[in-house]
């Protein structure tokens, strides 16, 4: 009992901290509720504790899909040290310790995701309800995929492709759907797998429809006009214009299993069609408008393979991505069609080719491990617009990582070294980057990266309790297309943005330390880490405030003409440190809590100042409730869950959206708030199929707040109440 309140002590006074310990555990924000059965309730078994950082949202299909989301950011969200980059529900990427768009992988079983990932509202090209696995990984093991990922990538894998062996036959399926009330959102899906004598067949698809989201109805703006004074009132609430969507989603996978090993090959398929609300200004006063109608396009062709010789794994593997995003300025997407042939209409396609060699070598001397070799050929083509330039890039990567075990001691090393060659031409299709807003020449127009990447981690099991764990690694991060030659109107961030053709790579130091406590009733970690980061990119506003129109003429003040703020690609130095906790207690055989907490600091050093798109401090407490069966009601259970947001100040000129701090509404830095959920379901048992019902409420008391992380917050709020309800039946 002592111990047990010691341990407790603890866990309170340190505050926050990252979660090692349950790497196969499901996490979920605060919406989201883990239903425990007490009819089959078995003792827990304590889970290894990883060097390589590896948090597992929902291992289980059924429980990812209780919270069916459009936007890989919402389904992350609340897992520790992860939060959620927004605009409505349609939109949502992670951030990860500080960490998003170009500098988080985001893979797709375990190649690279590509998703034209620049802009702060595009989305990564997965339905979470198709998911089956995702992991947020860091440490050696992450040298597998990238030298970024050293710090943190997130691994998305699809429907798994099951193996029946010979003589046998297994089928299975689900049927799933969703409605929400508050934007009148639905969802509707299909999963289905089949497997006899070795080969296996897997399928997927959703489809998704979602109107203009509601905010709680509080006191607007009213009628505003530029020189007002400042004002943190909401230009809009209730019904949010422009922040509809639609979306499709399908995968379908083939594979066999022998002696020899397996091969696979997939096919994803996902689209999305979306609007972005944005405000522009006039001398009579601010309009709500269309920032941009938006539709996305993504093909995935993965073969992977796996071939035994004796103690050696040779795994071969090669993904084929196309890419396609078109926008238009000020026009929704349902009339995009109208102005395909307009000069300003954006339209760049993305082909990638992704190939890589591993090899599983048996132990030697005691070190086990991997080596291998990866290549990348990405052919950007700007078939319209003047956002960023047709280029190339070409990329290879050498990696060996090795584990040993050294009594209570675990050891894992790796390394990483990279080139990559960037190159825009000096053609005519690209003649607005080179000869009419000169943003690059013959003399910068091609450049070449190259660098290492290392990691080392430790372990030590102290005791059948106690874990502790640390990560020391470097990293190496070449600028992409969009940073080193960009020059256009960004309409869905209303900006017009410039790329810089001397941006220098970026590299930094990584390092973590934490300490796990597992028992069969208590799972916590505390973590502390610290990244300093060398030419740190930002996407900064020009030191003095300039609009530019669609063709990047600028003056200072803004009106309907020139709408955009003019930013620019620049460089500094930077130090993000954080603190994580998180512990999840079994109090009874039908009750348990989980709690997050989370404290973080981005600093660029050089001028001493905050870091863009930091996430707020924050936690969270959950707890839920199983009941016994009731009849043909099973598995019935309760949850509610709270979140809180601290406030948090923008970081000034290169924040995103910063403007809003100085005009007649809206925000740029955010006050602190609370949110509260419920939840209720179980199992209705009326024959062969149960049928699970999901009932979640969100932000039950219809709160009125702003995120300091959604896009929104400059002239709208957040999402008001919302009833959720998710049914799936499993066949």
């Amino acid at each position: 009992m002592l111990r047990k309140k010691l341990v407790s002590a603890i866990l309170v006074a340190t505050g926050a901290t990252f979660d090692v310990a349950w790497a196969e555990e499901k996490q979920r924000n605060v919406t989201e509720l883990e239903t425990i059965s007490v009819e089959e309730r078995r003792e827990e078994t304590l889970k290894p504790v990883h060097i390589s950082t590896s948090t597992t949202l929902h291992p289980e299909a059924s429980e990812m899909e209780r919270g069916s989301t459009a936007s890989l950011g919402e389904a992350l969200d609340g897992l520790p040290g992860v939060n959620n980059l927004s605009s409505g529900s349609q939109s949502g990427k992670p951030i990860v310790r500080g960490d998003t768009s170009l500098r988080l992988p985001v893979l797709s079983n375990g190649l690279t995701m590509e998703y034209q990932a620049e802009g702060t509202r595009h989305n990564p090209n997965v339905d979470p309800a198709l998911m089956e696995n995702v992991e947020v990984t860091r440490g050696p093991q992450g040298l597998k995929y990238s030298s970024q990922a050293v710090k943190s990538a997130v691994n998305v894998s699809g429907p798994q492709i099951d193996y029946a062996g010979k003589g046998q036959t297994k089928t299975s399926g689900e049927l799933m759907g969703e409605v929400n009330s508050n934007n009148n959102e639905t969802m509707i899906g299909a999963k289905a797998k089949f497997s006899s004598n070795g080969v296996g067949l897997v399928g997927g698809i959703t489809q998704r429809k979602g109107n203009d989201f509601v905010s709680p109805n509080t006191t607007e703006a009213g009628d505003v006009k530029p020189g007002d004074p400042a004002g943190t009132k909401p230009l809009v609430t209730g019904t949010t214009p422009y922040t509809n969507f639609e979306s499709d989603a399908a995968v379908i996978g083939l594979g066999y299993q022998g002696d020899w090993g397996e091969v696979e090959l997939r096919h994803n398929v996902w689209q999305s069609k979306q609007n972005y609300l944005g405000v522009e200004a006039a001398a009579s006063g601010y309009e709500l408008l269309p920032s941009a109608g938006q539709k996305l396009k993504n093909e995935e062709t993965q073969l992977k393979a796996e071939f035994f010789a004796r103690d050696w794994v040779f795994k071969p593997s090669y993904g084929h991505t196309r890419n396609q995003r078109e926008a238009m300025h000020e026009v929704v997407y349902e009339k995009m069609a109208a102005y395909k042939n307009d000069e300003e209409y954006l339209d760049i396609v993305v082909h990638r080719d992704d190939y890589q060699l591993a090899v599983e070598h048996p132990a030697f001397f005691g070190w086990t491990g991997e080596f291998g070799v990866s290549n990348y050929n990405k052919d950007q083509k700007l078939r319209s617009g003047h956002l960023t330039p047709s280029a190339k890039e070409d990329g290879t990567g050498v990696f060996v990582v090795e584990k040993q075990h050294f009594k209570d001691w675990e050891v894992e090393i790796g390394a990483r070294y990279d080139t990559q060659k960037t190159t825009a031409p000096l053609s005519a299709e690209n003649a607005h980057f080179w000869d009419e807003t000169k943003v690059y020449d013959a003399s910068n127009n091609s450049r070449d990266f190259s660098d290492w990447s290392g990691a080392l981690g430790l372990a030590y099991h102290a005791t059948s309790n106690w874990t502790f764990t640390g990560n020391l690694g470097r990293s190496f991060r070449a600028p992409s297309i969009f940073e080193l030659y960009a020059s256009g109107a960004h309409g869905g961030v209303q900006a017009y943005q410039l790329g810089n053709p001397n941006l220098k790579a970026e590299t930094s130091i990584n390092s973590e330390l934490a300490a796990t406590w597992q028992s069969s009733t208590l799972h916590s970690t505390l973590a502390v880490y610290s990244n300093w980061v060398d030419n740190y990119i930002v996407l900064e506003n020009t030191e003095q405030t300039l609009y530019c129109d669609h063709d990047g003429n600028c003056q200072v003040t803004q009106n309907l003409n020139y709408p955009y703020r003019k930013m620019i690609n620049a460089q500094t130095n930077a130090l993000i440190q954080g603190v994580e906790w998180s512990a999840k207690y079994q109090m009874t055989s039908q009750l348990q809590w989980r709690a997050t907490a989370e404290v973080m600091q981005g600093r660029d050093t050089k001028n001493s100042r905050d870091l863009p798109l930091m996430p707020a401090n924050n936690a969270t407490l959950n707890a839920d409730y199983t009941f016994r069966n009731q009849g043909w009601w099973h598995k019935p259970y309760l949850g509610l869950g709270t979140k809180y947001v601290a406030a948090k100040d923008s970081a000034g000129a290169y924040e995103p959206f910063s403007q809003f701090d100085s005009t007649p509404f809206g925000v740029a830095s955010t006050d602190a708030y609370w949110l509260w959920n419920l939840q209720t379901g179980g199992e209705v048992k009326l024959g062969q199929y149960p049928l699970k019902l999901d009932l979640t409420v969100q932000n039950l008391f219809d709160t009125a707040y702003r995120d300091f992380l959604d896009t929104y917050k400059g002239y709208a709020q957040g999402m008001g109440r919302n009833f959720r309800l998710h049914a799936s039946m499993a066949f």
